[in-house]
């Protein structure tokens, strides 16, 4: 292989995530069976279309509110929203850092603006730095982009949009199905089990 360019995943890959977090407390705070919570974030509907930049952080608010016939503050969605952030170890924003030196450095992620305040301040607390732009040459949201992983569409506007070829590039994501739409257009992938498998990653390059 060839690699130019390695594309880093965010939850999962450079942050801890802990999915059943954010379905956990909204069950708490809702009295909805976790179950029902946690599907629907697979399914078209209220969380896909604000992860595409389809619905504001307010209307996600109302939403959800709406959703579960509550009538939950600000405060509260905000907090429930964030559980599944969990920590940023330095260690893996130096790595991406170091890695710049012979590759360019991209990150695409699914997530929105909550999220993206969220894990500033913790990447800030960490680094001393404001967002992930001090690590990557290039940073790309699905909120931004109005397309989410895995359709194709947002892997083909992020090769445009950084000028690269799909067999230059190597993707890492925790999500197999996201890699595999990825390997549909010619990406090279490689599967992030755990967070700090990224550490080997110069094996694959």
């Amino acid at each position: 292989m060839n690699i130019k360019t390695i594309i880093f995943d965010l939850g999962g890959v450079i942050i801890d995530l802990d999915f059943n977090r954010t379905p956990e407390v909204l069950s708490q705070l809702t009295g909805w069976k976790f179950d029902e919570i946690y599907q629907m974030y697979f399914k078209p509907g209220l969380f896909q279309d604000y992860e595409k930049g389809l619905v504001s952080d307010q209307k996600l608010r109302t939403g959800i509110n709406n959703l579960f016939s509550t009538q939950l503050t600000e405060a509260q969605i905000d907090e429930a929203w964030c559980a599944m952030l969990g920590p940023i170890p330095k260690k893996r924003l130096d790595f991406m850092k170091e890695l710049r030196k012979d590759f360019q450095v991209l990150v695409l992620s699914n997530t929105n603006a909550i999220h993206v305040e969220a894990f500033n301040q913790t990447i800030e607390k960490v680094s001393g730095e404001k967002s992930l732009d001090a690590f990557a040459d290039e940073v790309y949201f699905s909120h931004e982009l109005k397309m989410r992983k895995p359709d194709g569409e947002i892997y083909t506007e992020i090769l445009k949009r950084s000028n690269n070829k799909a067999e230059e590039c190597l993707f890492l994501d925790d999500t197999q199905h996201n890699l595999d739409s990825a390997a549909q257009l010619g990406i090279h992938t490689m599967h992030i089990a755990h967070p700090d498998q990224i550490f080997n990653l110069t094996s694959h390059v």
